[in-house]
């Protein structure tokens, strides 16, 4: 799960700082099409960079510095399509929609380190100190190894305004196949380090395939508790397979247990909030 989070983070943080080709329709042409006034963006990814994280506060005795989860060269590959509209009604109030279409986006999670952090107080410092420990931690192995996830299909609707149903609503009218890492390709295994002193072996799956994975109607809001997703009645039936999982060595001489199965996952009726501590 925290996986998937840092996976989704990355790719939110890239947007506004990334090169992309970007395509506006004017709101006379947009509505001769369409028969609505609106803006509709086209984005072209095609985006690498590093991502921190930095818990200033650190574990607690002994570990009480700060902390940096690090992804280095994170990666970001497809089209998007935005649609922005704003409405209300007669009584009042409003509403500002924005539709997110993907049809294809490959995000490239990066490797993941963790490294020393800064006290918080200085921007200047906090970026300077990035770029600095990715140089430091790269020179090492990760505790996991950058692999491919690639989304299909996906259409997401934000909304913002006193008459919004919520803050984030995902719709579509298709399934999702998720795939994380990339079969028959040493390259682009799942690779997870056991770095503890007593370690130093890794779990290695050739992929990870998550089919089935219905997520229309999960909407989220952000409420003082935090971002709550509610699955409502999406994310059931989920079916997944590990293939050439194995445990030991991460130079590819671990003996494989085998393939792993995983059918009718039933995730619905959830609640998962997100928040600091």
């Amino acid at each position: 799960m925290k996986f998937k989070k840092l996976a989704l983070a990355a790719a939110v943080a890239a947007l506004p700082a990334t090169g992309f080709s970007m395509e506006a329709m004017e709101d006379s042409a947009l509505s001769g099409v369409t028969g609505q006034d609106g803006i509709s963006i086209g984005l072209s990814l095609n985006a690498t960079l590093d991502v921190g994280i930095e818990d200033t506060d650190g574990l607690g005795a002994p570990s009480t510095n700060s902390g940096l989860i690090i992804m280095d060269n994170v990666g970001l590959a497809g089209d998007i399509s935005i649609e922005v509209d704003a409405a209300s009604t007669a009584s009042g109030g409003g509403v500002l929609e924005v539709g997110v279409s993907i049809p294809t986006l490959t995000i490239q999670t990066g490797d993941l380190y963790v490294g020393q952090g800064t006290d918080g107080s200085d921007v200047s410092a906090g970026l300077t100190n990035l770029g600095t420990e990715v140089a430091a931690v790269s020179a090492g192995d990760p505790l996991l190894d950058s692999v491919s996830l690639t989304l299909n299909d996906v259409d997401l609707t934000i909304q913002l305004g006193s008459e919004a149903s919520n803050f984030l609503s995902l719709a579509t009218t298709s399934v999702l196949d998720i795939d994380i890492g990339t079969l028959n390709d040493g390259t682009d295994n799942l690779t997870l380090r056991d770095q503890s002193a007593s370690g130093g072996g890794a779990l290695i799956a050739d992929q990870v395939a998550i089919r089935n994975v219905d997520v229309n109607g999960i909407t989220g809001s952000i409420t003082n508790a935090g971002l709550a997703i509610a699955t409502n009645s999406a994310l059931s039936g989920i079916d997944v397979a590990m293939m050439g999982l194995a445990l030991g060595a991460d130079d590819g001489t671990a003996p494989a247990i085998g393939n792993v199965y995983i059918t009718g996952l039933d995730l619905s009726g959830q609640t998962i909030t997100i928040s600091g501590h």
